[in-house]
């Protein structure tokens, strides 16, 4: 009803002559109804004016009540036009205005025209009247008075079953309004009251609807009937009202209700069982509690399936009956507790039917479980209590009562119980936490029973293994082993329960180091001497694997245990004893200590001070969430690291030793153990435990003097000593990296000047997987240690100057992150010497970006993305000139005097676009720039160029796009007549994208005349297409601009580059030209690199020092393309679907 008011309201307006209104809106149509309401309309509007009143809606109300008053003169059209007047103005008065016995006197008349009219009065007639009546009632009448709105209340409550669906509704609507309005609980009560009678006079019906189910009669047959639909309307009715009714009223509903249940199912369970449910949730428990009995004899016998109850039903039943408890719980949990068993045992029924429904059970069963059993009162009950069975807390009862119908219905059972059935029980466990060993010891042992008849193939044993899991979570690893022991036969050497040994795996948390030391080593050394006595080899094999399975359990137990600061002293001496001895326990000794050192550091610090745990992948799959226990204090905590950190200098050694001597892949565990115990242990002990490293190998001699970092290293004398230990030296100078990169992270000054000087010695050798180690190493020095990076920036770039890449993509990616890092501390710094190395890895960087080969184009691809983004963070902590400082240094080489430079800038530039297009506004120099490089000759140039354009109208706003529109339709049109190397087609789909973008007419009228009809030909191409699907298709995935020309292709290109470069290519050397163009890119380009480098004092410094002036170089640029007639082509991008550096390659 609000809606139509509001709809009503916003069509027509009280301010002005609502006659007016009307004849505007309907004079014109042709609908009878409709001239019949502008008619009443003005013949209202006359009589009002013959009485000099004014033309307002209270008056024109009066004006038609006067008129319905007399209704048995009126035809029905009549009446509906009246009433419908009438539905349009009574919205549209305001309250007070009616006075309360106007209003009561109007309802009486618009009572009369509905039972006077009979059937004379059309669905919408009755309708508006509804409507209007309730109106008046909820604003009107006097709600305090149940005289004053009862006539209406009734009338509405009684159309509120009426077989019109239209009429149904709108006195719903109505009804409920008036209800929400009521002001008195007396009224209230009254108004509830009425509403249960009614229930009560309908209840023979529900008696008929389900005697003509049982007689076998058709239930469409026995709905036809109009009473037995109104009992279905009724009962909708009742689940709207039911947060309004009074409180005894809903009681005594609810015992009508149930009567109808307690009859055979028919087609009235599902309503009742709506109205019932919305009885439980909108009641307080006082409403239950009296007819408790009833409401689960009624309901329970639903709960099961069968022939008459179909899984709706069930289902829905279930939920009614854990709706119940749960309200009785709130108030009486013994009675609770008394009807818990009678629905658990129906509920079980359930949890073993199909999927779907098994599915549903286990919710209703885990929620009724949460909601009935308190684990905090458990955890008070003294342990001597349960044990003499003399506990009468609610709580315990209730968990007992559910833990013995699920022991009685597994003991009937020789399978394994399905995946819900396991996970109801699973969540039991976990609830009851310890107090699951005195409830649930018989499930325990029946579950380990099925575990030990069952194949270890069967399918259904992983749900098995979990809900066995949740118990060892609950209950800890001793309790469980007290119930189902791992022990070795001396007689036939077979192992009892050895399935336990993964899932304690898998599941242990919270335990004692003590106990893993007391009783699973001895166990494990057990099988060890077994395994030398049996004289079976399968059998000594399975022996051997119980022997690691139980040392394996080491992880386990150092999740969180409950007394390191009491136990790991005894331990760390077990480990490394261990360690000298069992290569086999590496991995898990090396897993343990990063648990052990992490977890209690997560309780002091934040989580991006932690050391990463290197996993086995099975450490982390816990049954249940347990990042919200906390298990241990800030005390703690404290006391753990301490006594860890007392052992770390010891186990340090020894897992230095270990590496040193173990395979390379045992590496990657080792070295996050040594990570981890190099930030709890002192700076002092760990620089001398990697000097003495540096003795052992003797590798000490070969840095100099390693207190300080050196300028410039003998490489020739390295050299030199190389040729007599070449292959010693490269695998100790692999160890030793690999040793300095666990120790980057805590290091001091000193330590990290060492760290630095190894690195230094491992980049100048020629082992290019020592270098990959050494570059990562070199880049988490960068990285967390910024003073470093500042005081060093010069010596570091040295270095790296100095050392030539290679093709190896891991190399390239771990240089090009260090030249991260090194790129932005120089713009932040934005010193002069600084900025000069910057251009050094840009060189590099922007040369990469041509390579022939795909990886190597990836890797600078994604430095230029990192660089950007990094940059554009620090550009919004800080201010906007880092990122402007970095752009405008790319910008700068558009003014050099390479093809293949300028190329390469236009392709960075595009990845820049793509990534964030607002730089072509923030930035308003570059877009006329790149469109500059469109009077080159150079195809290269203008190939990447209209890529760039591309990517620039594909990835702009069409406004964007709209400004720039006339400067790219002047430059891209002048290639549009060259139809090699796809020019012709590029310019086709830039021109398409505009055309999307921007319109038709926009791009026609920027176009010169010269190129009218080829713009003609490509609009009519445009709606040729046969869908947008293909216009997407050709603006999406062109031909990509740089490819690499392979077989008789790449000779004939190879010809035409060598007569088209000309004579001013000083950066390419003659012997590149004898080489395949894309390979003299991978090999020379960092020697480009250097001759750049080398002649940074004269004309190349010049012309790579910036963007500024670029006016100021257009004269040498025309001088230098008169000399290039056509330019070598570069390598080409592969086309790709992935986004990122790919999707810009298919743009551009």
């Amino acid at each position: 009803m609000d809606g139509e008011i509001a709809e009503t309201s916003q069509i027509f307006h009280a301010n002005s002559d609502i006659c007016q209104q009307i004849l505007t809106r309907y004079s014109h149509s042709s609908a009878a109804q409709h001239r019949h309401l502008c008619a009443t309309a003005a013949a209202t509007r006359s009589i009002i004016q013959s009485s000099s009143l004014p033309l307002t809606p209270i008056s024109y109300f009066a004006a038609t009540i006067t008129s319905l008053s007399s209704s048995k003169s009126l035809d029905s059209t009549a009446l509906a036009a009246l009433t419908s007047f009438l539905s349009i103005i009574i919205p549209l008065i305001n309250r007070g205005e009616i006075r309360q016995d106007k209003a009561e006197d109007a309802v009486r008349v618009l009572v009369g025209v509905v039972e006077d009219s009979g059937s004379n009065l059309g669905t919408s007639s009755v309708r508006a009247v509804v409507k209007s009546l309730g109106i008046l009632v909820t604003d009107f009448c006097n709600l305090n008075d149940w005289k004053s709105v009862e006539l209406g209340f009734e009338w509405l409550l009684k159309y509120c079953i009426d077989k019109r669906p239209k009429v149904r509704k709108c006195a719903q609507d109505c009804l409920f309004a008036v209800f929400k309005s009521l002001g008195s609980s007396a009224v209230s009560k009254k108004a509830s009251k009425l509403i249960y009678l009614l229930v009560k006079e309908h209840m023979p019906l529900t008696s008929e609807i389900t005697t003509a189910e049982i007689i076998n009669r058709s239930t469409n047959d026995a709905m036809l009937n109009p009473d037995h639909q109104e009992a279905l309307h009724l009962l909708n009715v009742m689940k709207l009202a039911v947060p309004y009714l009074y409180v005894k009223i809903r009681t005594r509903t609810l015992s009508q209700l149930l009567k109808i249940l307690k009859s055979p199912c028919s087609a009235l369970t599902r309503p009742v069982f709506e109205v019932v449910l919305a009885i439980f949730v909108n009641s307080e428990p006082e409403v239950i509690v009296p007819i408790a009995e009833d409401i689960f004899e009624s309901i329970v016998p639903y709960i099961s399936l069968g022939e008459k109850n179909p899984v709706e039903t069930s289902v829905f039943a279930a939920t009614l009956a854990k709706t119940a408890i749960s309200k009785l719980r709130d108030d009486n949990l013994h009675k609770s507790v008394t009807y818990f068993p009678l629905v658990t045992e129906s509920l079980i029924g359930l949890l073993s039917s199909e999927a779907n429904i098994s599915s549903q059970a286990a919710n209703i069963f885990r929620e009724l479980i949460d909601h009935l059993i308190d684990e905090k009162s458990l955890l008070a009950i003294k342990s001597q209590e349960m044990e003499d069975k003399s506990v009468h807390n609610e709580d315990f009862i209730a968990a007992k009562s559910i833990c013995t119908v699920f022991d009685n219905v597994l003991k009937t059972w020789c399978q394994i119980p399905n995946q819900h059935f396991l996970s109801v029980l699973a969540h039991l466990f976990l609830k009851l936490e310890d107090a699951s060993e005195m409830l649930m010891e018989g499930i325990i042992l029946k579950l380990a029973d099925l575990m030990n008849a069952c194949s270890s193939g069967a399918s259904e044993i992983i749900h098995l293994q979990d809900c066995i899991g949740s118990a060892v979570v609950a209950m800890g690893p001793e309790k469980i082993l007290a119930l189902i022991p791992i022990s070795l036969e001396e007689k036939d050497f077979s192992c009892s329960n050895s399935w336990l040994i993964p899932i304690l795996k898998k599941n242990i948390v919270g335990s004692s180091l003590q106990f893993f030391m007391e009783q699973i080593i001895p166990l494990a050394e057990s099988f060890e001497q077994a395994s030398l006595k049996v004289k079976k080899s399968v059998i000594g094999r399975d022996l051997q694997a119980y022997y690691r399975g139980c040392w394996g359990l080491l992880p386990a137990f150092c999740r969180q245990p409950s007394d390191t600061y009491q136990s790991f002293g005894t331990l760390a001496n077990l480990l490394i004893t261990f360690l000298k001895k069992d290569s086999f326990m590496l991995e898990n000794i090396a897993i343990s200590l990063q648990e052990l050192i992490n977890q209690n550091k997560k309780v002091l610090a934040s989580d991006e001070e932690l050391t990463e745990v290197q996993s086995t992948g099975i450490i982390n799959e816990f049954v249940v969430d347990l990042k919200a226990r906390n298990f241990y204090s800030r005390k703690i905590a404290k006391k753990n690291l301490k006594v860890l950190a007392s052992c770390s200098k010891e186990l340090l050694q020894a897992l230095v030793n270990v590496l040193f001597e173990s395979p390379p892949e045992t590496h990657k565990h080792l070295k996050g153990a040594l990570g981890c115990l190099v930030s709890i242990c002192d700076s002092s002990e760990t620089k001398q435990t990697f000097m003495d490293s540096l003795k052992k190998f003797q590798l000490l001699e070969y840095m100099g003097d390693h207190g300080k970092v050196e300028r410039e290293t003998n490489s020739s004398g390295d050299k030199e000593q190389g040729g007599a230990i070449s292959v010693g030296t490269d695998t100790k100078r692999h160890l030793i990296l690999d040793l300095a990169s666990c120790f980057v992270d805590a290091s001091d000054e000193d330590l990290v000047k060492l760290l630095f000087c190894v690195i230094k010695c491992a980049l100048q050798a020629t082992d290019e997987f020592g270098q990959i180690e050494a570059y990562q190493t070199l880049c988490r020095i960068l990285e967390k240690h910024s003073w470093f990076c500042s005081s060093q920036f010069e010596v570091v770039m040295d270095l790296l100057s100095g050392v030539k890449s290679s093709a190896n993509i891991e190399l390239l990616k771990s240089r090009f992150a260090c030249f991260q890092t090194l790129l932005i501390q120089a713009i932040m710094r934005n010193l002069d010497e600084e900025n000069s190395k910057a251009f050094l890895i840009l060189n590099e960087i922007i040369l990469t970006l041509k390579d022939s080969n795909e990886e190597g184009r990836k890797v600078a691809y994604d430095a230029i993305n990192a660089l950007s983004s990094k940059l554009r963070k620090s550009s919004e902590a800080t201010c906007d000139a880092p990122y402007q400082k970095f752009l405008t240094m790319i910008i700068g080489y558009l003014s050099g005097s390479s093809p293949h430079i300028k190329s390469g800038v236009v392709s960075a530039l595009s990845v820049l676009v793509y990534n964030d297009p607002d730089i072509c506004l923030t930035v308003p120099d570059m877009f006329p720039s790149v469109m500059e490089l469109l009077h080159s000759k150079a195809i290269e140039i203008i190939k990447a160029v209209l890529g760039f354009v591309k990517v620039f109208v594909s990835c702009l706003k069409p406004n964007d796009v709209q400004n720039f529109l006339p400067d790219i339709v002047d430059g891209i049109l002048r290639w549009s007549s060259v139809s090699r190397h796809h020019f012709k087609t590029k310019v086709t789909v830039i021109l398409e994208i505009m055309m999307r973008k921007c319109g038709v007419p926009s791009v026609k009228s920027l176009t010169p005349e010269k190129y009218k009809d080829y713009v003609q030909g490509v609009v009519m191409n445009r709606r040729g297409k046969t869908s947008s699907k293909e216009i997407e298709s050709s603006e999406t995935k062109p031909d990509n601009p740089d490819s690499v020309p392979t077989g008789q292709h790449k000779r004939k290109r190879e010809e035409s580059t060598k007569n088209e470069e000309g004579p001013g290519r000083p950066w390419k050397r003659k012997d590149d030209r004898k080489q395949p163009f894309g390979k003299s890119i991978r090999k020379t380009g960092h020697s480009d690199h250097g001759n750049l480098r080398n002649k940074r004092q004269g004309h190349d410094k010049r012309n790579y020092s910036g963007g500024k002036n670029l006016n100021d170089k257009k004269m040498t640029k025309k001088k230098h393309q008169e000399n290039i007639r056509r330019p070598a082509v570069a390598s080409k991008f592969s086309k790709g679907k992935k986004v990122g550096w790919k999707t810009v390659n298919q743009l551009a």
